[in-house]
């Protein structure tokens, strides 16, 4: 089918520069069917485009000629096609689900249709750029990093020379954390709100071990043994595997004590467990992930608590914070560290950072007392 007629007005603009009724120009890249903005100024967004069009036509030239030569050199978008097909092998469906996101953000970028050896940094500032825009830093700096690891394939297949990956010396987006951190009185305040035990149960883990949630709803009796909890953490694919004493404790609780009271009437092999339901093969079933974030949240609700202007209410998650600091004052950092699992301290400061929302007491030493 042919292309529309232009306006008569228009019959001097270059191809694939568009105007909208408001009189706002933008352009679209017929490959990629991207679109960028290009303001108001018709004589600036003529040269833009008209220099964008030079460019797809050299680089379709070029294409057309290494084709027909068996010579040509792969783009970025051709590459996350066969990065994904390889590297997305056998992997969680959450990773899965995530790294296809960023893979596809990447490689429907207007510079996707560049060829791996002539993308530069400068190119790889620009994506992230418009990542971030789009969807917001924290998203961006995971697709750096899956940009970052999409050419670090690339010169492992022989396709770029090493030492040229050119996203290496670009920083990561700079996210701001609008979460906000949990405090003793909150958690205290959600735990006596929560209507179920295996809630509380769960809170009570959560608090004691510093584990995430994921690894609390799949806690199970026979990981209780010889005097500890064998935690496998699901994060790192069970490559982190701790074994936390059962005697350890904040305040009147101890993790011995959390776990003889998840024992109950009911037969089950996990720690957080229905008692009841609706339907009967509900009781002794293992509560899902999904299932404790949702009654957090209602509980969370109920306890009212207020949140500042610019944040977002605490989460499940938060409680690993919580955990981190009261450990770190008790049993000192690299104790939190360990029962954390981190591999660094730097990871476990950003957990105890309280990004500024909680009153630090000052003690005085005992000497002085």
């Amino acid at each position: 089918m042919n292309a529309r007629r232009r306006q008569a007005a228009r019959r001097s603009w270059p191809e694939n520069l568009y105007q909208n009724p408001n009189g706002y120009l933008w352009f679209r890249n017929p490959e990629t069917k991207r679109t960028v903005g290009l303001g108001y100024d018709l004589e600036k967004a003529k040269r833009q485009v008209k220099r964008a069009n030079l460019e797809l036509a050299r680089r379709r030239d070029e294409r057309n000629l290494l084709d027909a030569t068996g010579e040509a050199p792969k783009t970025l978008a051709a590459h996350c096609v066969d990065y994904q097909a390889e590297y997305l092998k056998d992997r969680k469906p959450n990773t899965v689900k995530n790294y296809k996101t960023q893979i596809k953000a990447i490689r429907e970028d207007v510079l996707a249709a560049k060829t791996l050896a002539s993308f530069t940094p400068k190119d790889a500032v620009d994506l992230i750029k418009r990542a971030a825009a789009d969807r917001g830093p924290s998203q961006a700096g995971h697709i750096r990093t899956r940009l970052q690891d999409i050419f670090r394939d690339a010169i492992t297949h022989g396709l770029i020379e090493p030492g040229k990956n050119p996203v290496e010396s670009v920083l990561k987006p700079k996210s701001e954390v609008k979460r906000m951190r949990m405090t003793e009185e909150m958690f205290w305040a959600i735990y006596w709100k929560a209507e179920d035990q295996w809630l509380r149960n769960a809170l009570l883990l959560a608090l004691l071990t510093g584990q995430r949630v994921s690894d609390i709803g799949k806690m199970r009796f026979d990981d209780v043994r010889d005097g500890f909890l064998r935690v496998d953490q699901m994060k790192k694919g069970g490559k982190t595997k701790l074994k936390i004493p059962l005697d350890i404790a904040l305040g009147k609780h101890s993790l011995a004590n959390v776990v003889a009271q998840c024992r109950d009437d009911v037969v089950s092999r996990y720690l957080i467990h229905y008692k009841g339901g609706r339907y009967a093969n509900k009781r002794g079933k293992p509560v899902s992930y999904n299932t404790l974030s949702q009654a957090f949240v209602v509980a969370r609700t109920e306890a009212d608590i207020d949140v500042p202007p610019g944040l977002n209410p605490t989460t499940f998650h938060e409680i690993r914070s919580l955990t981190a600091r009261l450990h770190a004052e008790q049993n000192g950092e690299r104790f939190a560290q360990a029962l954390l699992g981190h591999k660094s301290a730097a990871m476990t400061e950003h957990y105890i950072d309280t990004r500024g929302q909680q009153w630090v007491e000052v003690k005085l030493p005992a000497s002085a007392s």
